[in-house]
């Protein structure tokens, strides 16, 4: 691996991240207010785990997801508690929750994760992987291991497991097939420095936005085009606003699990093993969901003409670009490189 990870001082990586979520106007070490939030019936007997996520009810990650590690877990005696939708917050907030003892777990990108750990963020790296296949390899490899682990003693937070979100595209309303295509246009990305490196070298314009205000922004004009993974795109309903996908695949991208040290260290052993046994299980249970869903959405709607399908992308020469400036654009350029090298 490389040596740049481990000559970092934790001190420095934890006042980095507080600082940054105090510029962001986080509330930091106050407690979630989840008092009028509503919340499925616990059983007294058994312990609540707290899941907080971005994505609504119906995205995989909570009816797959979520529900795998409800199921898995009651016999554990523990109940899973989700709060989709953002209801806690930003990734900012609730990665600050966990830190804090507020939450137990929530799903966490890497590029929120990378204001932590900036290693974390490579995930969100565009053209890392170009299938799933090498996405799980990678995700499940010694090299992320080692980084997770590095993270947890440096920062007190530990990555359970890493699921598949799915393949990033672009919607928009004109044709996007090549580089060129993508000038002028303004691209509704999540609030991440990356994703505005990424799209400035493949000749776009990033603009972060809230996921929840995607839609009016298209609606209104405030943004030309956006990029998510085909499921994303079909719940929040962006072809209704958007004239074409264009299969870009600029992304395979992941979604981390996350939680305290603390939290892990405070289960038993056999808690743990049925902690571990459920994550795994949820880490399949969404990755097939997500794949079937992308797979069945696209085929619907070539099927149907719901949205206007351009499969005819110039993918090589995006990636042509990445490859030139992107490594040397990042920290972590070696740890970039060397991830691609372990998978192809």
């Amino acid at each position: 691996m490389t040596s740049s990870r481990r000559g970092r001082r934790p001190a420095a990586i934890l006042a980095s991240a507080l600082t940054a979520l105090a510029l962001a106007g986080c509330g930091l070490w106050e407690p979630v207010d989840t008092s009028q939030i509503e919340k499925a019936t616990v059983d007294p007997d058994s312990r609540v785990i707290r899941f907080a996520h971005q994505y609504d009810p119906a995205h995989p990650v909570e009816s797959c997801g979520a529900a795998t590690l409800r199921t898995e877990l009651a016999d554990d005696g523990f109940t899973v508690e989700t709060y989709p939708s953002g209801q806690i917050g930003g990734e900012g907030e609730t990665t600050e929750q966990i830190a804090t003892g507020g939450l137990e777990l929530g799903v966490v990108g890497p590029s929120f994760l990378g204001v932590w750990y900036p290693d974390a963020a490579v995930l969100d790296a565009p053209f890392l992987f170009t299938d799933v296949d090498q996405f799980d390899e990678a995700t499940n490899g010694p090299i992320m291991a080692e980084v997770y682990d590095e993270m947890a003693a440096e920062t007190g937070l530990r990555v359970n497991s890493t699921w598949y979100y799915g393949t990033r595209h672009i919607t928009s309303n004109v044709e996007i097939t090549e580089p060129d295509d993508l000038a002028g246009l303004k691209i509704r990305t999540p609030d991440a420095p990356l994703y505005i490196t990424s799209f400035a070298i493949m000749h776009g314009s990033a603009t972060p936005m809230a996921l929840s205000e995607a839609y009016l922004g298209l609606q209104q004009g405030a943004i030309d085009a956006q990029e998510n993974p085909i499921p994303t795109i079909d719940v929040q309903k962006f072809y209704e606003v958007q004239d074409y996908l264009n299969l870009t695949g600029h992304m395979v991208q992941a979604v981390n699990i996350v939680s305290s040290e603390k939290f892990v260290d405070s289960l038993t052993a056999d808690e743990k093993a049925g902690f571990e046994d459920a994550m795994e299980k949820a880490r399949v249970a969404t990755r097939d969901c997500i794949v079937e869903a992308e797979q069945e959405t696209l085929q619907t709607w070539e099927d149907d003409g719901t949205i206007t399908i351009n499969d005819d992308v110039d993918v090589a020469a995006f990636q042509s670009l990445i490859a030139e400036e992107f490594p040397s654009k990042v920290p972590w350029g070696d740890l970039y490189l060397e991830i691609q090298e372990s998978v192809r």
